[in-house]
């Protein structure tokens, strides 16, 4: 029963890893912000003063809104990942169960690079629930390829929509990139897909991993249908987020805008290099409104205020109830 319970209590290092390399991640992650940061305003040559002003003078109603928009994807998204578990699990699991190992694993994209807290969502869902992780994980890349079909057909469309068929060839390059790595994302699955079709001739002690991988990856019409049905939801909610955040702002915005600021973040948020593509999403939006306009300090304002919503405060808001299972449990959450 011990050595049972020891290795339950195991966290995959790939996932997690152990205490301070986790804490060393985060303090170098927040330092590479600063970082960048700084470079921008040495180089750019904001006005400090007034993006300050026009944060602490934003409306706080309006940045509610955008916190419960944001935090209101969560319940849909597990409930997608429910629907792709239910298929091959004998006692599906419910909605509730599987929003907080959502909300951790956030938190883990948040503080590591690499989309880490994918593997780590897994790891619990698999402690806690009972699912195989290879069958987890490949629903997960169900998610994911769900989303990022989205994102690919959405992001050339709200483009048009905001330059009305002129100037977007400057976002062209983006519109490649986000068809293309959807394309080889969805042909990386196909072929971990087929690979069931050949597992037959790998040693047993990795059969069994692909068949079950290969079996979290395979979906039928209907389950498709309701997946795509209910991610709309989520790109709504999104928009929505970077609409609020505007309004926070007092800037007044179109919602195919809020709908490409959010598609273009999302997109930067795949750069592993930094953990939610830090860095690259602040740089991103404000180049996208200074191109439509915008002043630097209103850009700026409207970046920052938008990774203090999907970014920081995930911190508080997946953070407390992680360290609060911990410290009840006195054992790894």
């Amino acid at each position: 029963m011990a050595a049972e319970g020891s290795a339950r209590e195991k966290v995959p290092s790939v996932a997690l890893g152990r205490r301070w390399p986790v804490v060393g991640r985060i303090v170098i992650g927040v330092g590479a912000y600063a970082v960048l940061v700084g470079v921008a305003l040495w180089r750019g040559g904001l006005d400090l003063a007034g993006i300050a002003s026009l944060l602490i003078g934003s409306q706080l109603g309006y940045v509610v809104l955008a916190l419960a928009a944001y935090y209101g994807s969560f319940p849909f998204r597990a409930w997608r990942w429910k629907l792709l578990l239910a298929r091959h699990t004998p006692h599906p699991v419910s909605t509730k169960r599987l929003i907080l190992p959502y909300l951790y694993s956030w938190l883990v994209n948040c503080a590591v690079p690499a989309k880490l807290g994918e593997l780590y969502r897994c790891y619990l869902v698999q402690r806690r629930c009972a699912v195989p992780f290879s069958l987890a994980f490949g629903a997960t890349l169900v998610e994911r390829a769900a989303d990022l079909v989205f994102l690919a057909v959405l992001l050339p469309l709200a483009t048009l929509l905001v330059f009305h068929g002129s100037g977007e060839s400057e976002f062209l390059v983006l519109q490649i990139i986000a068809v293309l790595l959807t394309l080889g994302f969805l042909v990386a699955l196909l072929s971990l897909r087929w690979s069931q079709r050949f597992s037959h001739r790998l040693p047993s002690v990795v059969r069994r991993p692909i068949a079950s991988l290969a079996a979290g990856l395979a979906i039928d019409r209907s389950t498709a249908g309701k997946v795509f049905l209910f991610t709309f939801p989520l790109w709504s909610l999104e928009a929505a987020r970077v609409f609020a955040e505007a309004r926070a702002l007092g800037l007044a915005i179109s919602l195919p805008l809020a709908l490409l600021i959010a598609l273009l973040a999302a997109l930067l948020t795949t750069v592993p290099l930094t953990p939610a593509g830090i860095g690259a999403v602040e740089i991103g939006v404000v180049g996208l409104l200074m191109v439509l306009g915008l002043s630097i300090e209103h850009a700026a304002a409207l970046a920052l205020l938008d990774r203090l919503v999907a970014y920081w405060s995930v911190f508080l808001v997946a953070g407390i109830p992680w360290l609060a299972e911990r410290l009840l449990s006195g054992r790894r959450p």
